[in-house]
């Protein structure tokens, strides 16, 4: 995430929504979707991808993906 919106990976918390970081648009969230699917060979569904509220939340839904082998 750090990489993908340029921001130090400290800044980055659980509870931080997209309006918390800055460069987190909407391009920018498609290429983390990309990069996190790449990343971890999965396939994040976009309603996941748009239901996530908070980092937290996200994360713990990219581990459920892979943990089920949700593969790309």
């Amino acid at each position: 995430m750090a990489e993908t919106f340029d921001v130090p990976a400290g800044s980055i918390t659980d509870d931080a929504v997209a309006d918390d970081i800055d460069g987190w648009d909407s391009l920018s969230h498609t290429v983390l979707m990309i990069r996190l699917q790449n990343a971890f060979g999965i396939r994040i569904p976009e309603t996941v991808a748009a239901e996530a509220a908070t980092v937290g939340e996200l994360t713990a839904a990219v581990a459920a993906i892979a943990a089920a082998g949700a593969r790309a």
